[in-house]
């Protein structure tokens, strides 16, 4: 798993945690709704991102200039009023530019979904899906080279064994080119 890869946390004060599964969803669909608010109230003319995974929601509908994604046919960029398009995503790096700023993401695999505006505000909206993402600031290299280190040297006996060193080693190393 990428979480494996992150630096261990230093000297922060971990977020208190609801105790309960009912108390999470309902903090997490607070958080959600809250930025959902704040990222759509009067925007016009600007592509719409929503980042997310089964773990969760890094933006949703963001008002952002493009996204560059690493598709499986090669990686391109999304702007506003870009043709329609799914496309599948491959393990690299994701990139959201706004204005001057930009941020990466390291993706393992995922898809996008791209949508024209369904009301007058002229905002398209791309919606990236993703099994694991995580900011490239928060991927450890040297961790990485350890456990690619240790996928090459664990005992490849049967085909299951180097079908699993085979795809972990691909993930790896683009999660390692990803950190550099």
């Amino acid at each position: 798993k990428l979480s494996e890869l992150r630096p261990s946390p230093t000297a922060a004060a971990p977020a208190p945690v609801p105790t309960t599964t009912t108390g999470l969803a309902m903090a997490l669909r607070a958080a959600r709704l809250l930025r959902f608010a704040e990222a759509s109230s009067g925007v016009q003319n600007r592509l719409l991102l929503s980042l997310c995974s089964p773990g969760e929601a890094v933006m949703v509908n963001k008002p952002v200039d493009s996204v560059t994604v690493p598709g499986t046919e090669g990686t391109f960029t999304v702007t506003n009023n870009h043709s329609l398009i799914v496309s599948q995503l491959k393990a690299g790096v994701i990139t959201v530019r706004d204005g001057q700023e930009s941020k990466d993401y390291f993706i393992s695999d995922g898809f996008l979904f791209f949508n024209h505006p369904t009301d007058g505000s002229g905002c398209c909206t791309a919606k990236i899906s993703a099994v694991e993402l995580v900011p490239t600031s928060a991927l450890d290299k040297d961790r990485a080279s350890q456990v690619l280190s240790e996928l090459m040297a664990a005992p490849k006996d049967n085909e299951w064994d180097r079908a699993r060193a085979q795809l972990g080693a691909a993930l790896i190393q683009q999660v390692i080119k990803a950190a550099e």
